[in-house]
Parts: C-alpha cells; structure tokens; sequence
C-alpha cells in the first residue's frame, strides 16, 4: 500500500505473485471476484468515509494492479 503511488517500484512483485497464482488455479475472472470484495470490505469498514471518490480511487488502484498480474499469468501459463 505504500508503494501505491510508485506502481513501477511493486510490478516485478505482483508478477511474481501472479506466476504463483497461476499455480494456485487463478483464473482471470477470479481477479474481479477480489475486487468486488475489496470495496465492498472498505465500503463496510470505512462508512461514510467511503465516498464516491476514494471508492473510484480505489477501484482505479486495484484495476491497475489486477490488469498488471492478468498479464503476467498469460504469460506464464
């Protein structure tokens, strides 16, 4: 999370991570299963101060760095 505003810094991470889910049985639509249930998590946890812009932020955040290991495990698949 601290390294969200320097996507280039944890790429090489998150493709590791996705290498590793291939074998787990990650499948690409599993990636927006995840994200469905990181917002609702912040919606439940932050209330009201989970507005409308944190969520698209948030949303932005996690399509990037999801998009980032799809690729990754086509490519290592």
């Amino acid at each position: 999370v601290n390294n969200l505003g320097n996507v280039e810094k944890i790429i090489p991470a998150l493709q590791d991570l996705a290498r590793r889910h291939v074998g787990y049985g990650v499948k690409d639509e599993h990636y927006d299963t995840v994200g469905s249930a990181l917002l609702w998590t912040l919606e439940q946890g932050l209330g009201d101060a989970f507005t409308e812009e944190l969520k698209e932020a948030w949303t932005e955040t996690y399509t990037t760095l999801a998009n980032v290991m799809i690729e990754a495990s086509r490519e290592a698949a």
